[in-house]
Parts: C-alpha cells; sequence; structure tokens
C-alpha cells in the first residue's frame, strides 16, 4: 500500500513538471519574443534598442540555450555603435553582452539543460506509468493535475501579492546570489525586461491549469472505458 501510494506521488509530482517545462518550452521561443516584442503596452528600451533591434537579437539567447554551441556563440556578437551604451572611444562597434552577462547565460543553459532532462524523464515515466498499470496511471495523473492546480493558486497569490520578493527567490534559488542582476543598460535587461517574467508567468500559469483542467478531464473520460479504478 505504502509502495503504491508513493508510486502515484512520484507520478502526480511527474505531471506537474512535465507541465511546467512544457509551458517553459514554448515561452523560451521565437514567437513568444515576437508577441512580446511587438505588442501594444510593452515597455520601449530607453537606450535604444527598438522593436526589430530587439527582435534580432533577443533570439540568439534562446538559440543558444538549446544548441550545442560554447558561449563564443554570444560572446562574438557585435552592436553598431548606435547602440552601444557608453562605447569607448574611436570604435565602430561594442559587443552585445558583456562577461558578466555571458557567465550568467552559461548559468541559465547549465539549469536549462536539466531542467529539460528532467522533464524528458518525468515523460518517460508517465508513458511506462500508463502501460504498466493503467488504473494506477491515471490515479496519479488525477493526483498530479490537482496538485498543479493547487500550485499554481498559492503561487498566484503570492506572484500578486509579493512579486518582486517571489522574482528575487526564483533567480536565488537556481543561480548565485548577485550573478543574475544587472543594470538596466545592459543588453540582457534592453532585451529581455522583468514585463516579459511577468507577461511568462501568466502564462505559465495559464497554460498549467488549463492543462491541468484537461488532463482531469481526460482521466474522468477514461474511467468509465477502462471500467473504473
Amino acid at each position: 500500500m505504502i509502495k503504491s501510494r508513493v508510486a502515484t506521488l512520484l507520478l502526480a509530482l511527474a505531471l506537474l513538471c512535465l507541465l511546467m517545462m512544457t509551458a517553459v518550452r514554448l515561452l523560451l521561443s521565437h514567437e513568444f519574443l515576437r508577441i512580446e516584442y511587438l505588442r501594444l503596452g510593452f515597455p520601449a528600451d530607453s537606450y535604444g534598442f527598438s522593436a526589430d533591434d530587439r527582435m534580432m537579437y533577443g533570439p540568439y539567447a534562446i538559440d543558444y540555450l538549446f544548441n550545442s554551441e560554447p558561449i563564443a556563440f554570444l560572446g562574438e556578437l557585435r552592436l553598431p555603435l548606435a547602440l552601444c551604451f557608453l562605447p569607448p572611444a574611436d570604435v565602430e562597434d561594442c559587443p552585445l553582452f558583456k562577461r558578466s552577462e555571458l557567465r550568467h547565460m552559461q548559468d541559465v543553459k547549465q539549469v536549462t539543460q536539466i531542467a529539460f532532462a528532467l522533464a524528458a524523464l518525468c515523460a518517460l515515466t508517465i508513458v511506462l506509468a500508463l502501460r504498466l498499470d493503467w488504473r494506477a496511471g491515471l490515479a496519479g495523473l488525477q493526483l498530479g493535475a490537482w496538485l498543479t492546480l493547487l500550485l499554481i493558486g498559492g503561487l498566484a497569490v503570492l506572484a500578486i501579492g509579493a512579486w518582486d520578493s517571489a522574482f528575487d527567490r526564483f533567480h536565488d534559488l537556481f543561480f548565485a546570489a548577485g550573478s543574475w542582476r544587472f543594470p538596466y543598460s545592459d543588453s540582457l535587461i534592453r532585451l529581455f525586461p522583468e514585463q516579459i517574467f511577468i507577461d511568462a508567468a501568466l502564462f505559465i500559469a495559464a497554460f498549467c491549469a488549463f492543462s491541468a483542467c484537461l488532463v482531469l478531464a481526460l482521466c474522468r473520460w477514461a474511467l468509465p472505458a477502462r471500467g473504473g479504478i
């Protein structure tokens, strides 16, 4: 009985992880950046990037997270002088990212690779669980859907009540203290202002909530066909 409950809980956590990482993968795309940069009300860059500039340079950061290239993929990118902030004298261009930004992107890539490897393992776990014991698998998915809704609700309350604190705690959880803080004039902030993270959080919440409800509906539909749990 205890082993069965542990297996159900692990399957539930696997679903929670898979839903969240699926939402994150949809966000880490050129399409999401285009929607953000071109939508009405998205904050302009006071240091000179236009929406077209952001669409030119922002996708490089996304591509780096999923390719096998070293950090030189980003380190070799240059900005024309007109887009540089406080460039040295007698230069024609400047690096898109500073060393501190490049170090952070290396950290982000490492976290991203680990997270998506875990998501792949979760997907495999769910498939195997359903093949081995359909009824137990459905029970785990149902629990996972309810856990997802509960977590999303709790995080929504936390984010609404203390967004700045939640934002800081999230970054401190995955990155060394202070390594992810940059001046507003740095390219990472100019390309990915805080509004992107707010919109991303809203999307993740909506996607996970909808997906969890869909899982509950599919489980309820499947149970009669399989004779119940």
